[in-house]
């Protein structure tokens, strides 16, 4: 069994994310009754967290077929066309990672969204013309991790724009809890609970440390999962308290070592640290962020009480 068959198959199965839920199921009892198309929704938030589900379930529920794309594999307007020519009324066109969409490319979204037509250029340059082409009405339902990247008109076409909030310790226990159900994985509730404090709020990353964990107790200790299995796991994957990695480790030590914890710019810590500004922020900084290690303002980042102490428990201050 693989992560895609640990995912829910109702909603009633889906941890978390309450308000958001109950919206979406609304939304989608009111389309059933007034007979229409679903309104178009976007998921905004960290990877993870459950967007590709969410969309899933949606599909699902109003019994729809749903096609699957990834943003960055539309690089022109072709490739937008070819899905939107073949769809049936009521379906579920599904976009990961929208914003990575090439931005010659949006525009054509537009007048799909709005008004279930796109413009067909017929011929070259000089001798060209316009063909009207009317679609099928169906419901886009797109992701991103960079809701400030998308232009301001494609968000005004959606009806709903949803933000996949961070989930609690009990919400990632329960996860766990069913995913030991569906693996048949014999480890104790306890256990459960240090895994989960070690997914950084993160249903996937627990899911795959659950995994992990199972494989050590088989590899080493016949298959019984013990604290000690736990500690060796993570261990070996490099985890410390929070399931940070090395990159958090780092970064914080330079914010403390490097800069006396004063304010520092992204422009340094990208240098310093040998990642990009977009990784620093998409993937480093959340966590951080998350447990206030560090503090963000105009001025720059800067590690916080928190952060030094945090340092202090892993030996590393």
């Amino acid at each position: 069994m693989n992560y895609l068959d640990l995912r829910p198959n109702k909603f009633n199965e889906f941890i978390g994310q309450h308000k958001l839920v109950k919206t979406l199921q609304a939304m989608m009892r009111s389309a059933k009754i007034q007979n229409k198309v679903l309104d178009h929704i976007l998921l905004y938030g960290a990877p993870g967290m459950g967007k590709t589900t969410l969309a899933s379930l949606i599909a699902k529920e109003n019994q729809s077929r749903i096609h699957y794309i990834q943003g960055a594999n539309i690089e022109k307007k072709s490739d937008l066309i070819s899905v939107l020519s073949i769809i049936n009324e009521n379906d579920v066109i599904f976009i990961d990672e929208i914003h990575s969409i090439n931005k010659n490319v949006v525009e054509l979204l537009y007048s799909a969204m709005e008004d279930f037509v796109f413009d067909l250029i017929i011929g070259v340059d000089g001798n060209s013309r316009a063909i009207r082409m009317h679609i099928k009405p169906f419901t886009l339902i797109a992701a991103t991790t960079k809701l400030n990247e998308l232009t301001q008109p494609l968000k005004d076409r959606f009806g709903f724009i949803g933000r996949i909030v961070n989930y609690t310790n009990e919400d990632i226990f329960k996860i766990l809890n069913i995913s030991r159900n569906k693996l048949n994985i014999d480890v104790n509730d306890e256990i459960l609970n240090i895994i989960a404090s070690y997914s950084r709020s993160t249903p996937r990353l627990a899911n795959h440390l659950l995994e992990r964990v199972n494989d050590f107790s088989l590899a080493h200790n016949d298959g019984k999962i013990t604290q000690r299995i736990v500690k060796k796991t993570f261990k070996y994957l490099d985890l410390y308290e929070y399931g940070l990695t090395k990159d958090h480790i780092e970064y914080l030590e330079i914010l403390k070592d490097g800069f006396e914890e004063k304010y520092v710019s992204l422009d340094t810590i990208s240098g310093l640290v040998m990642h990009n500004k977009e990784t620093i922020v998409n993937e480093i900084e959340p966590s951080l962020l998350l447990y206030r290690l560090v503090e963000k303002t105009s001025k720059g980042r800067r590690i916080t009480s928190e952060g030094i102490d945090y340092l202090i428990r892993q030996n590393l201050a």
